[in-house]
């Protein structure tokens, strides 16, 4: 395989280029990914040795006000505090919780460099203009016949931003381009903490995400349990949520029954699964699904966005599952299309977290 050939300032999320651009990556990746440095003064190739933390590694080698991409397969990295991170602008590849190969980072590393940005930006800014004018969202698979209402007046929802420009001192995942609604602080996982705003049927129809934590002994139960529920990439399967508590499972039809089978099956061995802990919503449109159990298919826009449910938080529970829903639709209380399936227009504002950093990369 030739070395992947990447330009720096290819990569929107730093905003405008200025002095170093730094890539880090494992052994491997130094010896097969060169990075040109564009309009940037210099790149600093870095590798992350096995033995150094990625905050340790920032302080003592990244000059001040870098901007820096972390790329490392199979590596768990906790997020740098903000005095390791510093005005340096980071964004990390969520490369150590799902199998990512060699391929699937070259892959991910070239598209990002189409990501537009600014784009990203605009539709963020929408979302949160007019989700902030209703009550409630609606989330409706129209096939399936199923609606579930979010309330938006439930407390201790955290709404957060990774997508757009990062500021100084901010970090993001990579590639670009999730908003999401959790049951707290995103880094902060708590056993109790849920969507209690989430009550009615939701269909799940399309890719499953399977993360692991920094076990390797869960990586063969990781791959079964992703085996058991990739089906819902054909099938549909119903959940019916009450106060964020999923309650019961069922087949959208025959076919679905093994995989509503598995699914209900591992609710009942570990209860913490039934508490639904994020709304996600891809709206990175410039990347294609990754076919595999891959983490960064979360941020999977299609052409108007995606929803995706995130069950379970690693290391609170042995896995954490996210659900892709790329059949359903995002509505305000009046019916208004914010993504998905239906057509989108403009309204209103609400808060969120810009820029936060990832609880698991």
């Amino acid at each position: 395989m030739p070395p992947l050939e990447i330009t720096a300032s290819d990569f929107g999320q730093f905003g405008a280029p200025s002095g170093t651009f730094c890539l880090v990556t494992d052994e491997p990746g130094h010896r097969t990914i060169h990075c040109r440095p564009g309009r940037y003064d210099r790149v600093l190739h870095l590798t992350l040795p096995p033995e150094v933390d990625l905050g340790e590694l920032l302080a003592q080698h990244v000059p001040p006000g870098a901007h820096v991409l972390v790329a490392c397969p199979g590596r768990f990295l906790a997020s740098p505090g903000p005095r390791e991170l510093g005005d340096r602008r980071l964004v990390v590849l969520p490369a150590g919780s799902t199998p990512l190969t060699a391929g699937h980072v070259r892959y991910l590393l070239r598209t990002a460099t189409r990501t537009d940005i600014a784009r990203q930006e605009a539709v963020a800014e929408e979302f949160f203009d007019r989700a902030g004018t209703t009550e409630r969202l609606l989330i409706t698979d129209d096939d399936a016949g199923t609606e579930a209402e979010f309330d938006l007046d439930s407390p201790d929802c955290v709404w957060n931003q990774q997508a757009g420009v990062l500021d100084d001192g901010e970090q993001q995942i990579f590639p670009p381009g999730k908003l999401s609604v959790t049951a707290a602080e995103i880094t902060t996982f708590s056993a109790g903490a849920r969507l209690s705003g989430l009550t009615g049927a939701l269909t799940l129809r399309g890719w499953p995400i399977v993360h692991r934590g920094a076990d390797p002994a869960d990586v063969p139960v990781q791959q079964r349990l992703f085996e058991a529920l990739a089906p819902l990439v054909n099938v549909p399967v119903r959940l019916d949520v009450t106060g964020g508590l999923i309650t019961g499972v069922a087949p959208g039809q025959p076919s679905a029954a093994p995989v509503a089978r598995a699914l209900e099956e591992l609710l009942s061995a570990e209860p913490l699964y039934r508490t639904v802990w994020e709304l996600g919503f891809g709206i990175n449109t410039d990347t294609e699904i990754v076919p595999a159990n891959c983490g960064p298919n979360e941020v999977y826009g299609a052409g108007h966005g995606v929803v995706n449910l995130g069950l379970g938080v690693t290391p609170t529970t042995r896995f954490a599952l996210a659900f892709l829903m790329p059949r359903s639709s995002l509505l305000t209380s009046d019916g208004t299309a914010l993504l998905g399936a239906r057509k989108a227009v403009r309204r209103g504002r609400m808060q969120r977290v810009a820029g936060a950093g990832c609880g698991c990369h």
